[in-house]
């Protein structure tokens, strides 16, 4: 009977541990804290897998650009690297195309070089510095600087996967969004044309996070871009309608991924951009 008191103890000692840790023992959990955690742990993190979807499409007079794109995604911390594999639907100026997509992303001699498959045609483009991409930086919320002291909690927590979540909401720049999940993934992959990077820079653009209850890493972040794009289009005197402009990761599996190689086949064949 001792030992079962003693246990239920340690339990209901360990529960109160792991709430301190998380509402700072003040009693309240709030999206800092929430934030203040997620970035030790992943601090941690070795690598991730998640699942890009994307559904944009925009109307220009007679013509419409739309694109449906779901991909699986993995990435590693040490050495960064990311591999994207999916099918991308485009519809463009009358012509529509189904296409498998691959993209690897890895350093080469100091430089970040992304190869980029589609229908089994690679081309390979080598960038000035390791930034931006498909890979996801470890200091995620560092990256929105003030703009996530400004994210508010949900009331409620929400269920994915069958997991409890917390669900955080707020506006960022363009800017910080691209430091986050940088420009070629903002473009849809290089298959959307926006205005300069320097108007699209200034945007308030709002995302929710939602994260995971128990282990504190992301679950999924969700961005929705499509009422800012067309007031920044109005602003330009465009014509552009964009109908929808929505872009989502869903977080699967940590520290699983193995390492992330380029296929000696595909170095070999890659046309430089």
């Amino acid at each position: 009977m001792k030992k079962q008191k003693n246990s239920r103890c340690i339990a209901v000692l360990i529960v109160g541990l792991c709430i301190c840790l998380l509402a700072g023992c003040s009693g309240e959990v709030t999206p800092k804290k929430i934030m203040n955690r997620i970035e030790k742990n992943l601090s941690e993190v070795t690598s991730f897998s998640n699942q890009v979807e994307m559904n944009i499409k925009m109307e220009e007079l007679v013509h419409y650009t739309k694109v449906t794109m779901d991909m699986e995604m993995e990435n590693t911390m040490e050495p960064k690297a990311g591999h994207a594999k999916g099918i991308a639907e485009v519809s463009m100026r009358g012509v529509n195309l189904n296409s498998q997509m691959e993209i690897y992303q890895v350093e080469e001699d100091g430089s970040q070089v992304t190869y980029s498959g589609l229908d089994g045609t690679w081309f390979k483009e080598t960038a000035g510095e390791s930034s931006g991409g498909i890979a996801l930086d470890k200091n995620l919320f560092a990256e929105m600087g003030e703009s996530a002291d400004e994210f508010q909690l949900a009331d409620e927590t929400i269920e994915l996967d069958g997991k409890s979540c917390y669900e955080m909401y707020g506006d960022v720049t363009g800017k910080e969004l691209m430091s986050v999940l940088g420009s070629q993934m903002l473009h849809g992959f290089g298959l959307v044309e926006l205005p300069d990077d320097s108007a699209v820079a200034q945007l308030e653009i709002p995302v929710i996070f939602d994260v995971y209850e128990e282990e504190l890493l992301p679950a999924r972040m969700h961005v929705d871009m499509t009422d800012v794009l067309n007031d920044l289009y109005d602003s330009l005197g465009e014509s552009a309608d964009v109908t929808h402009y929505v872009i989502q990761l869903s977080f699967k599996e940590y520290n699983t991924v193995e390492e992330i190689q380029v296929p000696e086949e595909i170095r070999e064949t890659a046309v430089e951009e």
